[in-house]
Protein backbone atom coordinates (compact mmCIF):
# COMPACT_ATOMS: atom_id res chain seq x y z
CA UNK A 1 0.00 0.00 0.00
CA UNK A 2 2.85 2.64 0.43
CA UNK A 3 3.66 1.55 -3.33
CA UNK A 4 -0.02 2.72 -4.20
CA UNK A 5 0.19 5.47 -1.59
CA UNK A 6 2.92 7.12 -4.05
CA UNK A 7 0.85 6.06 -7.06
CA UNK A 8 -1.99 7.56 -5.49
CA UNK A 9 -0.03 10.70 -4.43
CA UNK A 10 1.15 11.41 -7.93
CA UNK A 11 -1.93 10.83 -9.33
CA UNK A 12 -4.41 12.28 -6.63
CA UNK A 13 -3.20 16.19 -6.74
CA UNK A 14 -3.59 16.18 -10.68
CA UNK A 15 -7.32 15.45 -10.45
CA UNK A 16 -9.43 14.85 -7.14
CA UNK A 17 -6.54 17.39 -4.83
CA UNK A 18 -7.00 20.21 -7.59
CA UNK A 19 -10.43 19.44 -8.59
CA UNK A 20 -11.63 20.28 -4.25
CA UNK A 21 -9.04 22.64 -4.10
CA UNK A 22 -10.55 24.84 -6.63
CA UNK A 23 -13.70 24.58 -4.58
CA UNK A 24 -11.75 26.18 -1.20
CA UNK A 25 -12.00 22.84 0.03
CA UNK A 26 -9.20 22.68 2.73
CA UNK A 27 -7.09 19.89 3.63
CA UNK A 28 -7.12 19.92 7.17
CA UNK A 29 -11.53 19.62 6.96
CA UNK A 30 -10.40 16.67 5.14
CA UNK A 31 -8.54 15.38 7.74
CA UNK A 32 -10.90 16.08 10.38
CA UNK A 33 -14.18 14.71 8.60
CA UNK A 34 -11.77 11.55 8.11
CA UNK A 35 -11.48 11.44 11.62
CA UNK A 36 -15.19 11.92 12.66
CA UNK A 37 -16.25 9.23 10.33
CA UNK A 38 -13.03 7.13 12.48
CA UNK A 39 -15.12 7.91 15.37
CA UNK A 40 -18.38 6.78 14.77
CA UNK A 41 -17.21 3.23 13.48
CA UNK A 42 -17.08 1.85 17.76
CA UNK A 43 -20.26 4.21 18.35
CA UNK A 44 -22.21 1.77 15.65
CA UNK A 45 -20.46 -1.08 16.49
CA UNK A 46 -21.64 -0.61 19.76
CA UNK A 47 -25.73 -0.30 18.42
CA UNK A 48 -24.89 -3.51 16.56
CA UNK A 49 -25.04 -1.93 13.13
CA UNK A 50 -21.74 -3.99 12.22
CA UNK A 51 -22.86 -3.56 8.47
CA UNK A 52 -21.67 0.60 8.80
CA UNK A 53 -18.04 0.06 9.95
CA UNK A 54 -16.46 -1.39 7.09
CA UNK A 55 -17.99 1.79 5.44
CA UNK A 56 -17.26 3.95 7.57
CA UNK A 57 -12.97 2.44 7.94
CA UNK A 58 -13.22 2.65 4.01
CA UNK A 59 -14.76 6.39 4.28
CA UNK A 60 -12.36 7.10 6.39
CA UNK A 61 -9.20 5.87 4.91
CA UNK A 62 -10.49 7.62 1.60
CA UNK A 63 -10.25 11.28 3.78
CA UNK A 64 -6.66 10.17 4.53
CA UNK A 65 -5.68 9.86 1.32
CA UNK A 66 -7.82 12.86 -0.38
CA UNK A 67 -6.46 15.25 2.32
CA UNK A 68 -3.00 15.37 1.43
CA UNK A 69 -3.92 15.51 -1.83
CA UNK A 70 -5.76 18.28 -1.72
CA UNK A 71 -2.37 19.80 0.63
CA UNK A 72 -0.30 19.35 -2.33
CA UNK A 73 -2.48 20.30 -4.90
CA UNK A 74 -3.14 23.44 -2.99
CA UNK A 75 0.20 24.64 -2.30
CA UNK A 76 -0.84 24.56 1.58
CA UNK A 77 1.67 21.65 3.06
CA UNK A 78 2.24 22.64 6.48
CA UNK A 79 4.50 21.37 9.58
CA UNK A 80 0.84 21.93 11.79
CA UNK A 81 -0.89 19.86 8.81
CA UNK A 82 2.02 16.76 8.58
CA UNK A 83 1.26 16.77 12.42
CA UNK A 84 -2.09 16.66 12.38
CA UNK A 85 -2.48 14.32 9.94
CA UNK A 86 -0.06 12.09 11.80
CA UNK A 87 -2.36 12.28 15.13
CA UNK A 88 -5.43 11.99 13.46
CA UNK A 89 -4.48 8.52 11.66
CA UNK A 90 -3.40 7.37 15.54
CA UNK A 91 -6.72 7.96 16.57
CA UNK A 92 -8.53 6.41 13.52
CA UNK A 93 -6.66 3.32 14.20
CA UNK A 94 -7.35 3.38 17.49
CA UNK A 95 -10.93 3.64 16.42
CA UNK A 96 -11.37 1.06 13.58
CA UNK A 97 -9.69 -1.56 16.31
CA UNK A 98 -11.99 -0.61 19.18
CA UNK A 99 -15.21 -0.99 16.29
CA UNK A 100 -13.84 -4.35 15.54
CA UNK A 101 -12.93 -5.33 19.29
CA UNK A 102 -16.70 -4.29 20.25
CA UNK A 103 -17.71 -6.70 17.27
CA UNK A 104 -16.47 -9.32 18.57
CA UNK A 105 -12.55 -9.80 17.58
CA UNK A 106 -10.70 -11.07 20.64
CA UNK A 107 -9.72 -8.28 22.97
CA UNK A 108 -6.02 -9.08 24.07
CA UNK A 109 -5.65 -9.72 20.21
CA UNK A 110 -6.95 -5.88 19.53
CA UNK A 111 -4.78 -4.70 21.87
CA UNK A 112 -1.56 -6.34 21.34
CA UNK A 113 -2.66 -5.30 17.77
CA UNK A 114 -3.37 -1.62 19.06
CA UNK A 115 -0.09 -1.35 20.68
CA UNK A 116 2.22 -2.48 17.96
CA UNK A 117 0.13 -0.38 15.41
CA UNK A 118 1.60 2.56 17.42
CA UNK A 119 4.57 1.31 17.92
CA UNK A 120 5.22 1.11 14.20
CA UNK A 121 4.33 4.92 13.86
CA UNK A 122 6.65 6.05 16.66
CA UNK A 123 9.37 3.70 15.15
CA UNK A 124 9.22 5.97 12.37
CA UNK A 125 8.69 9.37 13.53
CA UNK A 126 11.84 8.48 16.27
CA UNK A 127 13.67 7.54 12.99
CA UNK A 128 12.95 11.39 11.21
CA UNK A 129 13.91 13.11 14.15
CA UNK A 130 17.47 11.44 14.16
CA UNK A 131 17.13 12.33 10.46
CA UNK A 132 16.64 8.82 9.05
CA UNK A 133 14.66 8.88 6.25
CA UNK A 134 11.44 5.90 7.09
CA UNK A 135 9.08 6.28 4.08
CA UNK A 136 8.62 3.16 2.55
CA UNK A 137 10.08 0.65 5.21
CA UNK A 138 8.85 -2.20 6.47
CA UNK A 139 5.51 -4.26 5.48
CA UNK A 140 2.84 -2.82 7.64
CA UNK A 141 2.70 0.65 7.00
CA UNK A 142 -0.67 2.90 7.38
CA UNK A 143 -2.06 1.95 4.36
CA UNK A 144 -1.51 -1.94 4.64
CA UNK A 145 -2.91 -1.42 8.48
CA UNK A 146 -6.18 0.36 6.86
CA UNK A 147 -6.80 -2.12 4.29
CA UNK A 148 -6.85 -5.16 6.48
CA UNK A 149 -8.40 -3.89 9.55
CA UNK A 150 -11.41 -3.00 6.47
CA UNK A 151 -11.30 -6.85 5.74
CA UNK A 152 -11.32 -7.48 9.37
CA UNK A 153 -14.30 -5.39 10.11
CA UNK A 154 -15.70 -7.08 7.34
CA UNK A 155 -15.35 -10.11 8.83
CA UNK A 156 -16.14 -9.12 12.16
CA UNK A 157 -19.32 -7.35 10.79
CA UNK A 158 -20.34 -11.03 8.83
CA UNK A 159 -20.35 -12.49 11.98
CA UNK A 160 -17.13 -14.27 11.14
CA UNK A 161 -15.01 -13.60 14.27
CA UNK A 162 -12.46 -16.40 13.73
CA UNK A 163 -11.68 -14.69 10.15
CA UNK A 164 -11.11 -11.22 11.66
CA UNK A 165 -9.31 -12.46 14.52
CA UNK A 166 -6.94 -13.95 12.12
CA UNK A 167 -6.65 -11.16 10.28
CA UNK A 168 -6.19 -9.21 13.27
CA UNK A 169 -3.40 -11.48 14.10
CA UNK A 170 -1.80 -10.91 10.84
CA UNK A 171 -2.17 -6.85 11.12
CA UNK A 172 -0.41 -7.84 14.82
CA UNK A 173 2.52 -10.03 13.72
CA UNK A 174 3.63 -7.99 10.79
CA UNK A 175 3.61 -4.70 12.79
CA UNK A 176 5.90 -6.70 15.39
CA UNK A 177 7.98 -7.24 11.99
CA UNK A 178 7.61 -3.78 11.18
CA UNK A 179 8.89 -2.43 14.30
CA UNK A 180 12.12 -4.45 13.95
CA UNK A 181 12.76 -3.73 10.60
CA UNK A 182 12.61 -0.11 11.18
CA UNK A 183 14.39 -0.51 14.08
CA UNK A 184 17.16 -2.51 12.29
CA UNK A 185 17.18 0.13 9.27
CA UNK A 186 17.50 2.88 11.84
CA UNK A 187 20.57 1.47 13.73
CA UNK A 188 22.58 0.73 10.16
CA UNK A 189 21.68 4.40 8.91
CA UNK A 190 22.98 5.84 11.91
CA UNK A 191 25.89 3.53 12.26
CA UNK A 192 26.39 4.52 8.30
CA UNK A 193 26.06 8.18 9.11
CA UNK A 194 29.87 10.41 9.09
Amino acid sequence: MGRLRELVNKVAPSTIGKALARRGVKADHITYAGLALAALAPVVAALREGWAVPVLVALSSLMDVIDGAVARASGRTTPFGSYLDSVTDRASDAMFITAIAVLGANAYLSLVTLMFSFLVSYARSKGELLGVKMEGVGLMERGERAILLFLASIAAAAGSLLACNIIVLIIAVLSAVTVIQRSVHIKRSLEAAP
